[in-house]
């Protein structure tokens, strides 16, 4: 493939990327990441053979639709661990509550999804008004 053709190919998925980006929810991060890792098998940028990259790229596409990808930072005990560590900037009064949140809390919706949201109802049964 010479340089006019490589040069085409990497606009074309830039733009596509780009209008991927732009239409909202319907964007697959996964997908988006493998068609990376293939535009740059394709433009010899990894050192690898294009048949082996293109390989690689294919099978870690696979492997993280299935969730059996992740980095060793990406793991629901990291994220309960930074989650209590953000409690520790909270105010005294409030830290206990964050913790118990991390720990007890009911967890809705998805990183794919946008966001996961943790919460935590405590009843109090002070009638004094205080």
């Amino acid at each position: 493939m010479n340089h006019v053709h490589r040069s085409c190919l990497t606009a074309a998925l830039l733009v596509l990327g780009v209008t991927a980006a732009q239409a909202g929810n319907n964007v697959d991060p996964l997908r988006l990441q493998y068609e990376r890792e293939r535009a740059a098998c394709l433009q010899g940028q990894t050192g690898q053979p294009r048949d082996v990259c293109l390989k690689e790229a294919g099978a870690a596409y696979a492997q993280a639709r299935q969730g059996r990808l992740t980095t060793p930072g990406d793991r629901p005990e990291q994220w309960a661990a930074n989650a209590l560590r953000r409690c520790q900037a909270q105010p005294p009064e409030d830290r206990d509550l964050c913790e118990r949140r991390v720990r007890e809390g009911e967890v809705a919706g998805s990183v794919s999804a946008g966001g996961r949201m943790t919460t935590l109802t405590v009843r109090s049964t002070d009638i004094s008004g205080s």
